[in-house]
């Protein structure tokens, strides 16, 4: 329960004022729900380069918080019993089959919670995975069938090295749902996720926001948050590329505002997707990340702040980051976008957590 006199949206306004003059970024959306109260806000720039202004109803790219959404798909299916958490990822995909034979141990699971030893594009990559452009509907079957994925050398033997951080098990997922429910990918996490939730203006199609072209000037156009980065002097830049190809829908092309990501937390808060025990399962502690001791859960990250437990995802992308964050004992949900590489998002995030729950 809130205090007498707790006001949200003034608390919400200084702090966003606050952000922009500590924070060195093109623009910051914020989204804040506790309870039935809700912000929506942000500051700075769109389109730096010509300073148009951002709107709290732009769209962003969100990065990796995709991967929350492919993981509430995969786990749509384990609460239907269409497939279970401790299937062979070989059997699942009976067309798919790596040359490291020790592919033949991973688990449905262990994917979810980076636990299977795959290997992944390495950061030096990204600007090359973005300038391939992919867009056709089989995208996803023929890149897990590549040589990028199918000739790699697993990290380890699958459960025994901890959690791996791997983007490539993410889109081994989305095939797994495409090859379980029939559907495209986009089609069954807009059917399971999005639609449910009422989040009408989010896709990871993007290329459906666009009319199929991914140049950045029509990106533009379109009034969507655009991608910086940042040149030797720390100069704000355009980068070279929109952040799409259709074969990594699974683990990185999410776009929405801040208003739908508030929604996916009240749909999730609820619990609304499926039966309780499919949630405690997915929030259940699977590994714990060693940079900074979060947990991981099957697709979602576990953190404690300031005595309470917090479950979410960060997103990070050439020209973006996201971070997203739900307290359930406090019934709240935090979001924040920024359009520039390496923005502090969940610096931002830990921050505002901290300004609101003081007021409560």
């Amino acid at each position: 329960m809130a205090k007498e006199g707790f006001k949200l949206n003034e608390i919400c306004e200084a702090f966003l004022d606050k952000a922009m003059e500590i924070y060195d970024v093109p623009s910051v959306a914020l989204g804040v729900m506790v309870g039935d109260e809700r912000f929506t806000g942000a500051r700075g720039y769109r389109n730096y380069l010509t300073k148009d202004p951002i709107d709290k109803d732009d769209v962003y790219h969100c990065a990796s918080a995709s991967k929350m959404m492919t993981a509430m798909g995969i786990m749509k299916l384990v609460d239907e019993k269409k497939i279970d958490l401790n299937d062979r990822l070989v059997d699942l995909l009976p067309y798919w089959e790596m040359e490291d034979e020790r592919c033949q141990r991973i688990k449905l699971y262990q994917l979810l919670c980076h636990t299977s030893g795959m290997h992944d594009v390495p950061v030096e990559d990204w600007e090359e995975k973005w300038s391939e452009k992919v867009v056709d509907p089989g995208s996803i079957k023929r890149y897990v069938t590549s040589d990028e994925v199918m000739k790699g050398r697993m990290l380890c033997e699958p459960g025994t090295g901890g959690f791996i951080y791997s983007s490539i098990g993410y889109e081994l997922l989305g095939a797994v749902i495409e090859e379980t429910s029939g559907k495209l990918f986009n089609e069954f996490i807009k059917e399971n996720c999005f639609l449910p939730a009422g989040m009408d203006n989010t896709t990871v199609l993007t290329i459906e926001r666009t009319d199929g072209s991914l140049e950045l000037e029509d990106i533009d156009k379109l009034r969507m948050a655009m991608p910086h980065e940042r040149d030797e002097n720390r100069n704000f830049i355009m980068a070279k590329y929109y952040p799409y190809s259709r074969q990594h829908a699974p683990s990185s092309t999410l776009t929405t505002n801040v208003a739908d990501m508030l929604k996916w937390g009240r749909f999730n808060l609820d619990r609304k997707a499926f039966s309780d025990e499919t949630y405690d399962k997915m929030w259940q502690d699977y590994a714990t990340v060693p940079n900074n001791g979060e947990k991981m859960g099957l697709g979602w990250f576990m953190r404690e702040q300031d005595g309470h437990h917090l479950i979410g995802h960060e997103g990070t992308d050439i020209g973006f980051r996201a971070s997203f964050w739900m307290c359930p004992e406090l019934d709240m949900t935090i979001a924040v976008l920024s359009n520039v590489s390496a923005a502090p998002v969940k610096r931002i995030n830990k921050a505002a957590f901290e300004e609101v729950t003081r007021s409560l």
